[in-house]
């Protein structure tokens, strides 16, 4: 029963999601978490999703809130705001995030929600590590370039992390005040910078990196090689900061 115990908001970040969102999952997240509260940030979208999210939000009532944007601040800022505004709500215990395309499907979410409550942890979140009972959908490509941005991280940073990428993450209050008062400066390597804000608190390692046994690559991804430029230069603009 530890899942009823503490209640979770989860923010999905939308842009010109219209087509991609997976309501199936959507469902299956609220009936498997009734105390769920799912923030469906809309990031400025130029097609149908406003209306596919009031739609939801009609349908699933308190289990859904939607926060407009009125222009296009790319995915870390449509987080951040998706946490704050989540903080704001006394009845939330832990704060996440998860891709609207559900490239970690809601059933992995819930289990990485599981391992953390059951080891009391102050945060956790997914890593997409091939193993003989996993299934890792991921173009060959990404791979690489994560493993590139593992690399400079550990010898740069020290982060002894396997995966920064992963679009599932969860953490209790206090970690998610740290991870995301102030604004980011990266735009695609936020997640490294929630990490390494973390980490200058002196509470990275509190947490845990738990493998997922599914994660497929969804057609449709913002994320294309060549961003791999993009990605370079957020890593020297990281380097200068911290």
């Amino acid at each position: 029963m530890l899942l009823y115990m503490q209640k979770l908001g989860i923010v999905i970040p939308c842009y010109n999601e219209e087509l991609r969102l997976d309501h199936a999952e959507v469902g299956e997240l609220i009936t498997r978490l009734p105390e769920v509260c799912l923030c469906f940030v809309d990031d400025g979208s130029t097609d149908g999703t406003r209306e596919v999210l009031n739609k939801l939000a009609a349908r699933f009532g308190r289990n859904v809130k939607v926060l407009l944007l009125k222009k296009n601040g790319g995915k870390a800022n449509a987080v951040r705001e998706g946490i704050l505004s989540l903080l704001q709500l006394e009845e939330i215990d832990f704060v996440g995030y998860l891709d609207a395309d559900f490239s970690t499907p809601s059933y992995e979410y819930i289990r990485l929600y599981e391992e953390l409550l059951e080891r009391k942890r102050p945060f956790a979140f997914a890593a997409r590590i091939k193993k003989l009972d996993s299934k890792i959908d991921r173009k060959p490509w990404r791979h690489i370039v994560g493993r590139v941005i593992s690399t400079i991280l550990g010898f740069r940073f020290g982060l002894r992390i396997y995966d920064t990428q992963c679009g599932a993450k969860i953490f209790n209050r206090k970690t998610a005040e740290i991870g995301f008062h102030n604004k980011f400066t990266c735009s695609w390597l936020f997640d490294v910078e929630i990490f390494l804000r973390l980490k200058a608190a002196d509470m990275l390692y509190d947490g845990i990196e738990a493998p997922i046994r599914q994660w497929k690559d969804v057609k449709g991804s913002k994320l294309r090689i060549t961003d791999f430029p993009k990605v370079i230069r957020e890593l020297i603009m990281l380097s200068i900061k911290y």
